[in-house]
Order: structure tokens, then C-alpha cells, then sequence
């Protein structure tokens, strides 16, 4: 989030903030696991819960980010690329996917549907992370202000698609 706020950049903001709901959606699996070790039904309504929470947390980052990425579009307000960005992105964009990997394996062996749903959220990451560093460099090497706020918009609109896919996911259940 840091590298987004020096940079000023709308998709670098959108990757972190996805990256920060994909981190917390990671920690309120955690807790549902040491829960199930004592009280396997009291697990079960924190896979619920946690489905929950990332849908809506899903929703609100992609309605903050097409926000940011609207009013940039609008005001032409261009990002500073910086290398903290280009490297944080570029660094994601080498680590998500394993992590995702591993993710589905321990949701596959657990059957757990919302910590599948947390490797897609990884998995989106990092897609997310390449789409932002395609932004970033067009930016930097062809000047093309517009390529980040438009990053920022296909982040927002991935990001609303998979909440209505859990969504959906998680009233069939």
C-alpha cells in the first residue's frame, strides 16, 4: 500500500487492497482451523462467516478502486512510477501463484470451500500483480497515463465478478 501512495497509483492502490483482503481472508481461515481442532460445528459457522466476509470485503475494494480509477481517468492524474511499485508487483506477480497452488492443495485435502475461495483470491492477486506492472511499465516507457486507472478498472471489475461468484457459491453452499 505504501508503494501506491508514493506512486499515486490507482492500480497499484487496487493490488494492494486486494492483496490486504486476500491476507485477512487468510487469517480468519486460520482462526476457523484452530477452532475446528475443539468444536468442529462451531468451524463450520466460520466457514460461513468467512465466506462471508469475503464477499463483502470483495465488493467494497472493487467499488474503491473503480472510484479511484474513475476520478483519475477524469482529472488525467498520471502515477509516479516508482521502483518500490515496479518491484513489489514484480515480486507478487513471482510468489501468488505458488502460494495459490499450495492453497488449493490444503482446501482439496480440508474440503474447505472458503479457503478455496481464498487461492482464487490469491490466484486473482496475482493476475492483478501482472496486469498492474503492464500498466506501470506503459506508463513508464510510452508515457500512457491512462493505462493505470484503466488497470485500476479491469482490477475493480475482476474483483466485482469473483464476489458474485462466491456469492453465488455460497447460497448454493
Amino acid at each position: 500500500m505504501a508503494a501506491a501512495i508514493i506512486a499515486g497509483s490507482p492500480a497499484t492502490a487496487g493490488f494492494a487492497l486486494n492483496a490486504l483482503l486476500d491476507s485477512s481472508a487468510s487469517v480468519v481461515l486460520i482462526c476457523r482451523f484452530r477452532r475446528e481442532r475443539n468444536d468442529p460445528e462451531a468451524a463450520e459457522h466460520l466457514e460461513r462467516h468467512a465466506q462471508t466476509f469475503i464477499v463483502i470485503a470483495m465488493v467494497a475494494v472493487a467499488a474503491l478502486v473503480a472510484v479511484g480509477a474513475i476520478r483519475a481517468l477524469v482529472t488525467g492524474s498520471h502515477a509516479n512510477e516508482t521502483v518500490l511499485a515496479l518491484l513489489v508487483t514484480a515480486l507478487s506477480l513471482l510468489f501468488l501463484p505458488w502460494l495459490a497452488r499450495k492453497k488449493f492443495g490444503v482446501a482439496a485435502a480440508l474440503t474447505s470451500p472458503a479457503l478455496r475461495g481464498d487461492g482464487v483470491l490469491t490466484l486473482a492477486a496475482a493476475a492483478l500483480a501482472g496486469i498492474t506492472l503492464a500498466a506501470l511499465i506503459l506508463d513508464f516507457a510510452l508515457g500512457w497515463w491512462w493505462t493505470d486507472p484503466l488497470a485500476a478498472l479491469l482490477i475493480a471489475g475482476v474483483l466485482a465478478t469473483e464476489a458474485v461468484r462466491v456469492a453465488v457459491r455460497h447460497v448454493l453452499g
